[in-house]
């Protein structure tokens, strides 16, 4: 005889129903540590590379290592998910992740350590990110779904800004290891949550794991992505580069032709003849192009314009991301009135109207010039990912919900890394083009220094006496207006999504409405 406990809702049993907003607490917990660990050390390079006496190649590769191998597994580890179990696959990560946090903390010494407890944290976080979105697939019924996601977006967003505050907050009281201990701490949390509260789910079918397909849609990643990391500071033509990106393009294609003979394919590439699916992945892209070009340029704004601390800097960013956090669970009741086409086209169009606000600004912006423009943006971007997302989920069978959410967190890895690459290579390229004219009275050797960037500049104007005031000025208002064109070229792009979203997006609401988010099982 079924107790009220046996009975199903949506196909979810009633006892993980009645906690599933508590999982959705600790799947977004896990989130952070993700989110965390991907941007926290960016604030703390300088300190490492001074007390351990770096070199710039273990500098460059204990910030690369993380994104590259989290970006480079996301599919295999995805794929391994489903098939043995989504919530062993995310325990594993964060064991993965505390043990490696901690050695960082108490027993990384040298550069190679720190690359070595970096890359497991990569891998680990490959193993943690997807899975907790297709355990947000399996618990929450089609109605609540898209609301669900939409709290993990804005998490997944606003875990930037977070970890941008904790890290400053860390480093301006406390030694580097306490980075360290603290993302270790909050994986301990998550990894208590996990195991209480989360089940364990799989894909039914039992769909193997293509092992070629795994390495090769790896190599692809790593050398794509890495390729694109480089590019700004080596040069598009650089052999390391053209290396890179010539054995993850030839990979590519070898995993897009082993996909179409398979019976069970890592990454059905018929998903991309339905305009949603495509059109989603775009918009996924595009978004987190848009928010990262924007963050990596946001911060050299408070610190070497304004001249802000990191924490300084982060605390003005906190209001800012919050906007986030709160308007990305509003998006599934417009997209219900309205229809994804109108929201993801009007969320890109914001986000492009943001970019072009921001190309206004004078050379010492305020911080409400700032807040008001980035604040558009952040509006538009919870516009387009939230209804992006749950479209990209929804296109899938839910028992390989593993496959929609590493394309899904592939797209924003691409697209961060685009946005930094693209924005950084046109933002230094138009400085040291303009600089050039303001330095012709100086040495050589600060010429030299002074061009190639604007924290450069204002180190070399600190040294060269009486003109070192005159210098810094003519650099920032320089920067400031190289920044003018990064501003307008993202926004042309954003333009142009904007008409590819409305084009070819779903016309009719029902088409969108929650009734039809529920994802096919075919059986």
């Amino acid at each position: 005889m079924k107790t009220e406990n046996d009975t199903n809702i949506d196909g979810i049993p009633r006892a993980i129903y009645k906690r599933r907003w508590k999982i959705l607490a600790a799947m977004c917990t896990s989130l952070l540590l993700v989110s965390i660990g991907n941007t926290s050390l960016n604030q703390i390079i300088p300190i490492l590379a001074r007390e351990l006496s770096l070199s710039s190649l273990q500098i460059t590769w204990i910030v690369e290592i993380y994104p590259l191998l989290f970006a480079g597994l996301l599919f295999t580890a995805s794929a391994v998910a489903d098939r043995y179990g989504r919530k062993k696959v995310m325990q594993l990560g964060m064991v993965g992740f505390i043990i490696s946090t901690l050695y960082a903390a108490l027993a990384a010494n040298t550069g190679s350590e720190l690359i070595l407890a970096r890359a497991v944290m990569g891998i680990s976080a490959a193993m943690i990110m997807p899975t907790t979105l297709s355990i947000i697939e399996n618990v929450f019924p089609k109605k609540e779904r898209p609301r669900a996601i939409a709290i993990w977006t804005g998490i997944a967003g606003g875990g930037i800004a977070l970890g941008s505050i904790a890290t400053g907050f860390l480093i301006e009281h406390y030694s580097w290891h306490s980075v360290f201990f603290f993302s270790a701490g909050l994986g301990l949390i998550a990894l208590l949550f996990n195991q209480l509260l989360t089940p364990e789910s799989r894909d039914e079918k039992q769909t193997p794991v293509d092992v070629p397909s795994g390495f090769l849609s790896t190599v692809a990643l790593l050398g794509i992505i890495y390729g694109i990391i480089e590019a700004p500071s080596q040069g598009i033509t650089h052999s390391s580069v053209m290396a890179a990106l010539a054995i993850g393009i030839l990979a590519g294609f070898m995993f897009i032709r082993r996909q179409f003979k398979l019976e069970h394919p890592m990454l059905d590439m018929k998903l991309f003849k339905n305009p949603s699916f495509s059109i989603a992945a775009l918009s996924i892209t595009l978004a987190f192009f848009g928010l990262m070009g924007i963050f990596f340029s946001i911060s050299q704004v408070f610190q070497l314009v304004l001249g802000l601390s990191p924490l300084q800097s982060s605390l003005r960013l906190l209001p800012i991301m919050l906007i986030m956090v709160i308007s990305a669970p509003l998006v599934p009741t417009l997209v219900k009135k309205f229809g994804t086409r109108w929201i993801v086209s009007t969320g890109l169009l914001i986000m492009a109207i943001g970019f072009i606000v921001m190309a206004q600004w004078p050379t010492l912006p305020s911080y409400w010039q700032i807040f008001g423009s980035m604040a558009i943006l952040i509006v538009g971007m919870s516009l387009t990912m939230t209804p992006s997302t749950n479209m990209m989920m929804s296109a899938i069978p839910k028992n390989r919900a593993g496959m929609g959410s590493a394309m899904n967190d592939t797209t924003r890895e691409l697209g961060g890394a685009l946005g930094i690459a693209v924005l950084g290579s046109i933002l230094s390229s138009a400085y040291s083009d303009k600089i050039t004219q303001f330095l012709t009275q100086l040495p050589e050797q600060v010429q030299a220094v002074a061009s190639n960037s604007l924290a450069g500049a204002l180190i070399a104007a600190q040294k060269i006496g009486p003109n070192g005031m005159m210098l810094a000025n003519d650099a920032k208002a320089v920067w400031m207006d190289a920044l003018t064109s990064a501003m307008i070229i993202a926004a042309i792009i954003l333009v142009v999504a904007t008409l590819a979203a409305f084009k070819w997006l779903p016309k009719h609401k029902a088409e969108v409405d929650d009734e039809n988010l529920q994802p096919v099982i075919e059986g």
